[in-house]
């Protein structure tokens, strides 16, 4: 970034089921590392290795074809839009005539997000109606039903109240203890 190097010289190892926080001062390149992780900014040297061998990473699709899934700060959803649209936007369940199967995205929604927040219930409300910590459960849903190995959170409690701080911390250990790396 200009005269800036922003990541230079990092070496992370995570293991399935394991949690590592990346800590710096504003500035440091904590967000930039991550996105270089999940596809949205292409590395300009050095390697990623997963499971010991070279990925190549270019763009988001390529990170999730390694099981990498990114939960940014500002989660990427969309307000007006339900907890099934938000979970499967971009990659919708289609019926064989080619349209949505809105069922089905339902039920696949109520299905990973009572495993992770069982009070959760409005899940057909807007988004924009949810509190933070529902918020962050949708996230989170999203990148495990998408089998994530490997979850990168960009400040997850950023902006939570303690309340929904302990959940998101809850959800984290459930994760980490089905063996995702976090």
């Amino acid at each position: 970034f200009g005269g800036v190097h922003a990541v230079d010289d990092v070496s992370i190892d995570l293991m399935p089921g394991e949690v590592v926080g990346i800590l710096g001062h504003n500035g440091a390149g904590k967000t930039v590392l991550i996105k270089t992780l999940s596809g949205a900014i292409p590395a300009d040297s050095g390697d990623i290795l997963i499971n010991g061998e070279k990925a190549e990473i270019e763009e988001p699709r390529d990170a999730r074809k390694y099981g990498i899934e990114t939960i940014y700060q500002t989660l990427a959803l969309s307000d007006n839009l339900d907890a099934p649209a938000n979970l499967f936007m971009g990659r919708e369940i289609m019926t064989p005539f080619g349209t949505l199967n809105d069922s089905a995205m339902e039920s696949e929604a109520r299905k990973v997000i009572s495993r992770l927040n069982p009070n959760f219930k409005n899940i057909k409300d807007p988004v924009k109606n949810m509190s933070g910590g529902q918020r962050q459960s949708i996230a989170i849903a999203r990148a495990i039903y998408f089998n994530a190995k490997i979850l990168i959170m960009d400040e997850p409690t950023a902006a939570l109240g303690p309340h929904e701080t302990a959940m998101v911390a809850e959800l984290i250990q459930q994760l980490k203890n089905e063996g995702i790396g976090i």
